[in-house]
């Protein structure tokens, strides 16, 4: 089982890792395009509010719900869970396409929520003039993320796990291909408050355009699964119900953690909207900084989590406790062996990751307050790995209202975090740091989330042998530091002999930095023992065509 759930999360890998790479081509090109101030704040919160929306209204229930009850249809129903399968896509098909006019209608308001007091002067209307036509650019996106999810979901339940995790490339070229048009049509070399009405029309549709080809992706893998859509309409009768019980819980969830999501908007926009001169760490800052570090998260994380679920809710199904310990803690071990490293690598070296992203144009102004919300969000990216499995574990035993409690928990923790640090600990002269302090306030909510949720989680899986992780956490994290520290002094000697500069000079640094960290971390965790360190080796270590040759 184990073997298989690594394999499952391999593919799903491959494919988020290009899909990762030609994400920051696409944050590249953005910088060079339109900065890193309050210009490329006003398209972040645009583009990122569609998703937001999506997952507020939709994505809750399509994301955490539906996997344990298409996999129970699958396994219980006498055609196999294709009736259940099409009137679910047919409810959801509809309501997002409900959905997504009503928000197209009401985008001045929506625009409005998201939009600091800084912005509310009569002064920056042009400003807020922009950032409304962008969001109602973007609004549609979200029929196409939920139909996206939909779809992929179907595809998780009949373990077609690849599909899902390779689709965003193709929406990542679309969006590199609409800023490379914008390159050559609008770039003058300086970069204004506001965009004139044809930028808008290039950066928001074609990123809304991107998004729709992402979905028109899965389509022929849905048929090729086995499963044949055809519209059906009516809820009685299928179960769905229960379904609608749980996913209200979720509802509720992910009202909570949009709350947040929104807080964090506003406060990351009033760092760059402010009267602050020089350097500022504002919404696109915070949001670089985060793709950074869900880098990971999305390779490992995401993809074991995704692979594990169905096992996990099949196990709860027939009552196997002990094996669900044992599974989600196995996985989260895997996960850690790659993600603390990845951690400790972003601290070290978040300069020369800044650089490498946005060290273009006028973002260059930006790089060492970028760099440090990218250290102060990585703290926090431990417990969030962590957070992220403890979650599907409960979802596993289609228990809902835990989680949203513990959401709770952690957006009051982040928010009043949030809230401190910029309206209180920074004054006026002082809000450009205020993606940094953004960063801190998630890390610290997520801490104190994984020591609630161990708490209450031990309530239904109990404490089983194989199925901890506090020591061989504590033993990753010792090698990780080891291996950072050594290779951060490797890159500080080069610097002393060598003038380096700039992005290319910046992936060279890294470069050296991880020829030398790697080695050191894998043998430290050898020495401490750390099997699955050694594991993860082996797994790569025995794809490489040499040793495929051998074996």
């Amino acid at each position: 089982m184990a073997d298989r759930t690594l394999r499952s999360a391999a593919v799903m890998a491959a494919g988020t890792v290009l899909s990762r790479l030609l994400g920051f081509v696409r944050i590249a090109l953005l910088a060079a395009a339109i900065g890193t101030a309050l210009r490329s704040d006003i398209f972040t919160a645009a583009s990122t509010i569609p998703n937001s929306l999506y997952i507020l209204l939709a994505g809750g229930v399509f994301n955490t719900v539906l996997v344990p009850q298409l996999v129970r249809a699958i396994k219980n129903h006498d055609d196999g869970g294709r009736d259940f399968t099409n009137r679910l896509l047919t409810f959801g098909f509809v309501l997002l396409a409900v959905v997504t006019v009503g928000c197209v209608l009401l985008a001045p308001f929506i625009a409005e929520l998201y939009m600091p007091r800084e912005l509310q002067d009569p002064s920056r209307a042009s400003e807020r003039e922009s950032m409304i036509v962008l969001v109602r650019l973007c609004l549609p996106q979200i029929f196409f993320y939920g139909a996206f999810v939909l779809v992929g979901q179907v595809l998780n339940a009949r373990r077609r796990f690849g599909p899902m995790m390779w689709a965003p490339i193709a929406n990542n070229i679309v969006a590199c291909a609409s800023i490379v048009v914008f390159l050559l049509i609008y770039r003058t070399g300086d970069t204004p408050p506001t965009y004139s009405h044809g930028e808008e029309l290039l950066l928001g549709l074609g990123h809304t355009f991107g998004i729709a080809v992402q979905l028109l992706v899965l389509l022929p893998y849905l048929r090729a699964s086995g499963h044949l859509y055809a519209p059906k309409f009516g809820l009685r009768g299928t179960g769905l119900g229960h379904t609608a019980r749980l996913g209200i819980w979720t509802l509720l969830f992910v009202a909570v953690n949009q709350v947040t999501l929104v807080v964090v908007t506003k406060l990351a926009i009033a760092g760059s909207a402010s009267l602050d001169p020089g350097a500022k760490a504002g919404l696109f800052a915070y949001s670089t900084a985060m793709l950074v570090i869900l880098v990971p998260h999305g390779i490992v994380t995401v993809s074991l989590a995704t692979a594990a679920l169905p096992q996990m809710s099949a196990l709860a199904a027939d009552g196997d406790v002990t094996e669900v310990a044992r599974l989600a803690a196995r996985s989260i071990r895997q996960t850690l062996a790659i993600v603390v490293p990845a951690a400790a690598a972003m601290i070290a070296f978040a300069y020369p990751i800044m650089t490498v992203i946005a060290g273009y144009g006028s973002g260059k102004n930006n790089l060492n307050l970028m760099a440090y919300t990218l250290m102060a969000l990585a703290f926090g990216l431990v417990p969030f790995t962590v957070q992220y499995f403890q979650l599907r574990t409960f979802y596993a035993f289609e228990d809902t209202r835990t989680p949203f409690f513990l959401q709770c928990a952690i957006a009051t923790t982040n928010i009043a975090a949030a809230l401190i640090g910029v309206r209180v600990i920074l004054d006026q002269e002082h809000l450009r740091f205020s993606g940094v302090m953004l960063g801190a306030a998630f890390s610290v909510s997520y801490l104190v989330a994984v020591l609630l949720s161990r708490r209450v989680l031990a309530r239904t899986v109990p404490r089983v042998h194989g199925a901890g992780i506090g020591l061989p956490l504590v033993a990753m994290v010792i090698a990780a530091l080891l291996a950072a520290g050594i290779g951060r002094g490797a890159v500080m000697l080069l610097n002393s002999a060598l003038d380096w500069k700039g992005p290319l000079a910046a992936l060279l640094q890294l470069a050296v930095g991880a020829i030398v960290m790697l080695p050191v971390y894998v043998g430290v965790a050898r020495v401490l023992r750390i099997h699955e360190v050694t594991d993860v080796v082996s797994v790569v270590t025995s794809k490489l065509p040499g040793r495929r040759r051998r074996s």
